[in-house]
């Protein structure tokens, strides 16, 4: 059945207080691709298309096959099983990242390739988007070619655009070298890197992250066989050398940052892997007042194949839990107890979806939980701002002064929840943008398809269109208007859907008249 698009949505002004506080997935994917022989490697989420829903950009590869890289789109809200853009190059890709570098209001899409034949190092890739069209070849690549496993889009120098960043070498060879930064000006790409770290190393994961809260994004890497490193950014430059790393060397493969324990610094949760003679362990390490701890607050009580490592708030608590998988392993979830984690995982999948995963992201792929908010900084600061929330499903318009600016005057994040703006800021800073409290989760591996844990929970009352908590007569009223045209949409986009059909339309408001003359309550469809 058709589902309707709610084009907008009311504006959100208390924060959600969870009714489900516990892991809101099953222990069994409900969409697996039809493609799993390309060794899934990478994955991001944003709407590629502009249709208003979140698609799946994955990259393929790794170190075992040249394939072509995908992108299933999710027309009306249903994700296509087959990949409706798929790349005209095939190549031994390791991770991606979707953002809007040309300020367009369209996402690229960046492709680390880690090899190419013979294990030599290959060109990085960016495929630039045209009005929803995401060309099939990339148009830029790099001069060089690199050992690169992951990149990501930043604002480096704080001048409103996305920079790239990629963490460069390869372990199994020995392999070892610089990092580096491709820097964006005015819209333009530059194809030779315009910061290039001063020592080199084999790195799997790069992440900008304010770590000192100085207003400017620092730059982070965690190597194999080497501790994670934070270069520093000082806005006007970023160090060639780290000033901040972990005591500990390990056989590191990804990793995260979020604030965990509430006190606005972000934390760092990594996987290592026993690769190398690492620990295999999944750690977390404190930042105290933006001195990234030397050494782990937790370990996990188990080790293995780690490869990756991802903060999400998956119970909607309000604070962010561990996310993490491991090769020939399934998915584990670390739920965050005002600061705290248990030694074992409180959720993990199905042993049987156990896979060589790779990467977990996380976006609300039919937007049945969506809902929009506003958020003002009076007398800030700096020119960076973060928002409480992670992976954000978009951000719709940036006030400075009062006064609306363009997409050329400001970049964002949607996983790590920032806004990087171009211009000082006076008296006060307001976004508007879109946060879904009921995020599925996506996850690629080598070994199955590429698969989707969608979630089971519904953050509303169906049928409750205005949102007031509760169901009354003047939620027909506000249906009713809505159909009219005369008035705004339900809050989340099946929050006016009474009889779960996944659409809302005018047997929605007869549904409703009966439920308050003594027939069945509204309920909410299957609507993934």
């Amino acid at each position: 059945m058709r589902r309707i698009l709610i084009k907008s949505c009311l504006l959100i002004s208390l924060f959600y207080v969870s009714a489900f506080s516990q892991v809101p997935y099953n222990t069994e994917p409900g969409w697996l691709s039809e493609y799993d022989s390309y060794y899934g490697t990478g994955c991001a989420i944003d709407d590629v298309n502009g249709d208003g829903f979140p698609d799946l950009a994955v990259s393929n590869g790794n170190d075992m096959v040249q394939a072509p890289n995908l992108i299933y789109f999710t027309p009306d809200g249903f994700m296509s099983d087959s990949a409706l853009w798929i790349s005209a190059n095939s190549l031994y890709s390791g991770h991606c990242d979707l953002g809007d570098y040309d300020s367009d209001g369209y996402p690229e899409l960046a492709v680390s390739n880690y090899i190419s034949p013979g294990w030599e190092p290959e060109l990085l890739d960016i495929y630039d988007n045209t009005q929803g069209a995401l060309e099939t070849f990339p148009s830029w690549r790099s001069d060089d070619s690199l050992y690169s496993f992951r990149l990501a889009w930043g604002d480096a120098d704080n001048d409103g655009d996305l920079d790239l960043a990629v963490a460069t070498g390869e372990a199994y060879h020995a392999q070892r070298k610089p990092n580096l930064v491709y820097f964006n000006i005015d819209g333009i790409m530059q194809s030779s890197p315009g910061w290039v770290s001063a020592d080199s190393d084999a790195s799997y994961d790069v992440k900008w992250v304010d770590i000192d809260l100085d207003g400017d994004l620092d730059l982070a890497f965690c190597e194999s066989g080497g501790p994670v490193k934070i270069y520093l950014n000082y806005v006007d430059s970023i160090a060639t050398f780290a000033g901040i790393q972990t005591a500990e060397s390990d056989n590191y493969n990804s990793f995260d940052f979020a604030d965990v324990n509430g006190d606005g610094f972000p934390e760092l949760g990594v996987a290592a892997n026993t690769q190398f003679n690492g620990t295999g362990l999944f750690k977390l390490f404190a930042n105290d007042n933006g001195i990234l701890d030397s050494l782990p607050f937790w370990t996990s009580a188990d080790s293995g194949f780690g490869s990756e490592a991802a903060f999400s708030d998956v119970d909607e608590d309000g604070d962010f839990d561990l996310v993490c998988g491991r090769w020939s392993g399934p998915v584990f979830i670390y739920l965050n107890d005002q600061g705290t984690f248990p030694a074992y995982p409180d959720w993990s999948s199905s042993d049987s979806y156990t896979s060589v995963i790779e990467n977990i992201v996380f976006g609300d792929f039919n937007r049945g939980g969506e809902r929009c908010y506003r958020t003002v900084y009076p007398s800030p600061r700096s020119r960076l701002f973060y928002l409480s929330r992670r992976q954000l499903t978009g951000v719709d318009s940036v006030k400075i002064d009062g006064i609306a600016v363009g997409l050329e005057d400001y970049c964002y994040s949607l996983w790590d929840g920032w806004i990087s703006v171009s211009v000082s800021v006076s008296d006060s800073f307001e976004v508007f943008y879109r946060y879904s409290l009921s995020r599925d989760m996506a996850v690629t591996n080598w070994d199955t398809e590429t698969y989707i844990f969608y979630n089971a929970s519904i953050p509303f009352i169906p049928g409750d269109a205005n949102d007031s908590g509760r169901l009354n007569g003047l939620d027909v009223t506000y249906l009713v208007a809505y159909l009219k045209g005369t008035g705004p949409p339900p809050a989340t986009r099946f929050q006016g859907d009474a009889n779960g059909s996944c659409d809302v339309n005018g047997l929605d408001v007869i549904y409703l008249v009966n439920y308050f003359k003594g027939g069945p309550g509204p309920f909410a469809g299957d609507c993934d």
